[in-house]
């Protein structure tokens, strides 16, 4: 029932640490250093308000080690990484099931 979204959102996701992945490595090799664009810093760029709100709800509703140190561990990975990791995840948990031999139809 969920296959589909999960791989749709699955396959967004690896094409989006993809072109962060190639951004990246332009980067990179134009600063003659490794550069890596963190989850923060895309999250920043696409809607700031909702990671400062996020922040101030995690602190205020959650025990106080949630925000620091796991989710700035998690925001500050690499977006790239994140993107493809997630990505897979989720085309795995949204692939289809093998068929069973010697049943007839789906359920």
């Amino acid at each position: 029932m969920f296959r589909l979204p999960l791989r749709i959102l699955g396959f967004v996701l690896i094409v989006a640490g993809f072109v962060t992945l190639v951004i990246d490595g332009t980067r990179s090799i134009a600063g003659q250093r490794l550069i890596a664009t963190a989850v923060s810093d895309v999250w920043r760029a696409i809607h700031f308000d909702s990671l400062t709100w996020a922040e101030a709800w995690t602190r205020q509703a959650a025990p106080p080690w949630l925000w620091d140190p796991v989710m700035l561990t998690l925001i500050g990975l690499p977006a790239a990484a994140v993107g493809l990791g997630l990505g897979a995840l989720l085309m795995w948990i949204g692939r289809s099931r093998a068929p069973q031999i010697g049943v007839i139809g789906r359920r």
